[in-house]
């Protein structure tokens, strides 16, 4: 009789695991129950990211690796494929015209960037570097061969917003990422260095 009512913990404890378990995947692919299960997410630095985040910098040196991912992708075994693009990231207050060849542009009005980046992809993940150090070399790569006007004073934060869209277009995921230049040269003012 005792060995009965053991079994019977140990199967009300194996359905209890199995209910917080799905629990637990639901609240991952919902985002926190704050919509549907997704099928489609991307992975950056290690964490998944099912429909936006951002903080994200990139550099000439330091591309940003990102992984594509189905959720139900490993029952089928099939690489389904994904588009990417980059597009400003409207904040408010933050637009700001330049000039390409004295012509004037708007910085929000730019429909997609991805010209001025190196996209490599792979089967599952890609990386993106910028062109350049700067937003002024990204729109020289777009504008190949013209003159472009100086943009640096416009800088603000999560520039750039990186949109990975699913193969059949249903899902995307956006990343808003800045561009960190490279350190040109470094002056000491007066003073004394302890080693």
């Amino acid at each position: 009789m005792a060995k009965k009512g053991i079994w019977k913990f140990i199967s009300y404890l194996l359905v209890l695991l199995v209910v917080v378990a799905v629990i637990g995947f639901l609240a991952h692919f919902t985002d926190g129950f704050k919509g549907d299960v997704r099928t489609f997410y991307v992975t950056v630095n290690g964490k998944d990211v099912m429909t936006s985040a951002g903080g994200y910098e990139i550099s000439e040196t330091e591309p940003l690796e990102v992984g594509v991912k189905y959720t139900f992708g490993f029952l089928s075994g099939e690489t389904k494929g994904y588009s990417v693009k980059v597009m400003p990231n409207k904040v408010e207050g933050k637009n700001f015209d330049f000039t390409v060849n004295g012509e004037t542009y708007s910085f929000f009005a730019e429909k997609d960037l991805a010209a001025g980046f190196d996209v490599e992809k792979g089967e599952k993940t890609f990386t993106i570097t910028p062109k350049g150090g700067t937003v002024t070399d990204v729109l020289k790569s777009i504008y190949a061969g013209k003159a472009v006007s100086d943009c640096e004073p416009y800088v603000y934060e999560d520039m750039f917003t990186l949109i990975v869209t699913s193969a059949g277009g249903e899902s995307v995921v956006k990343l808003d990422f800045n561009i960190t230049g490279v350190v040109q040269d470094v002056t000491f003012d007066k003073g004394v260095m302890v080693f």
